[in-house]
């Protein structure tokens, strides 16, 4: 028995429109990421938060994988301004940070930067020390964190522009909701 594949919940094309658009626009090379006077984190904030990886490893059994010193911060904006005993926890991945010589020769930067990835979320250098480094967001490595680990352990190192914000929504949405594959 074969079954009929399983739509996304948004239509496929115009969703690779809006991220083709908005990975084009001039304003995503200009101006990636904003600034604004709050302490508290915002989704799609990248922090500093020194930490393993935790996940459910193959053997069905707890581990930490690596050490991640940059994440991206994907849960929602007004969660992590509510109290804890309302909403106590968040979501963030991790961001891989490799060098730019090394980038090149393992993948086609020029699908990471029109945003082709429907698991990678690419982030140019945000700093000096990153000028000379490849970055990107894993979506396939969602972690739950507690907010007092970001708002008492973590710094924000940067923030997105509106724009961008617009543009890692469209991405989340077509991560999440896209076409299932399952017959590919």
């Amino acid at each position: 028995m074969v079954l009929d594949r399983w739509p996304p919940v948004y239509d496929a094309d115009d969703l690779k429109l809006v991220i083709r658009e908005l990975a084009s626009s001039s304003d995503i090379s200009k101006k990636f990421y904003g600034s604004r006077s709050s302490g508290i984190p915002y989704q799609g904030d990248i922090i500093e938060l020194n930490s393993a990886l935790p996940l459910i490893w193959s053997d069905g059994q707890p581990a930490v994988h690596g050490n991640f010193q940059d994440w991206l911060v994907i849960g929602n904006t007004c969660d992590l301004h509510r109290n804890n005993k309302d909403v106590g926890f968040t979501q963030i991945v991790p961001i891989i940070s490799i060098d730019a010589n090394t980038a090149n020769k393992q993948y086609d930067q020029k699908d990471f930067l029109s945003y082709a990835y429907s698991r990678r979320f690419y982030l140019p250098p945000w700093g000096a020390k990153l000028e000379n480094s490849f970055s990107f967001a894993d979506f396939l490595k969602p972690v739950t964190v507690h907010k007092s680990a970001i708002l008492d352990h973590a710094s924000i190192k940067a923030t997105m522009s509106q724009h961008t914000w617009l543009l890692l929504h469209s991405c989340l949405v077509r991560f999440l909701a896209r076409d299932d594959g399952r017959f590919d």
